[in-house]
């Protein structure tokens, strides 16, 4: 299971760094699929690892993107709410050994984990980096048009990877 996450990890800094960071839809939305990573932590992962791994991810994201300590705070606050947003959402016991997603979730259960983390990600971030309300209707669109980009390409990775695995 390491090994797959090691990829994972690697893949979505590459697709970030390479590709989302450089596409701003209408100039206003940004789709941060690195989330992804930690949205796929196993359920029973320590929350210290969680909260490391996390930070590694946005640390990462940081250094390639010269934003020191914007991703990597925002990512520490949602590995620490990664837990209880399970424990919101997750109709099963929070104790058993699984990978949120489509298939260990109920889709819209699991968009719903999606849809609030991303969320919670998204409005840290825009605020902490316009650091500013002087503008709040471009602060507006930015947070929904990034929520819902994100949203969307979430899932649709975690589309491919369910029918990927089936088949």
């Amino acid at each position: 299971m390491a090994i797959w996450q090691f990829l994972l990890f690697i893949l979505l800094v590459l697709l970030q760094v390479w590709l989302f960071n450089n596409i701003h839809v209408f100039g206003v939305a940004t789709s941060f699929v690195y989330l992804d990573f930690t949205l796929r932590l196993p359920v029973k992962m320590n929350r210290n690892i969680v909260l490391v791994l996390s930070a590694l991810m946005g640390l990462v994201i940081d250094l390639f993107g010269s934003t020191l300590g914007l991703n990597m705070s925002v990512m520490v606050i949602v590995g620490f709410l990664r837990f209880y947003l399970l424990k919101l959402f997750a109709s099963r016991d929070i104790y058993e050994d699984y990978v949120p997603s489509f298939q260990t979730l109920a889709n819209f259960m699991f968009v719903r984990y999606v849809g609030t983390m991303t969320l919670i990600h998204v409005v840290i971030l825009h605020l902490i980096e316009s650091f500013t309300l002087f503008d709040p209707l471009r602060l507006i669109l930015r947070i929904l048009g990034s929520f819902i980009l994100t949203v969307l390409l979430i899932c649709a990775i975690e589309s491919i990877n369910v029918k990927g695995f089936k088949e």
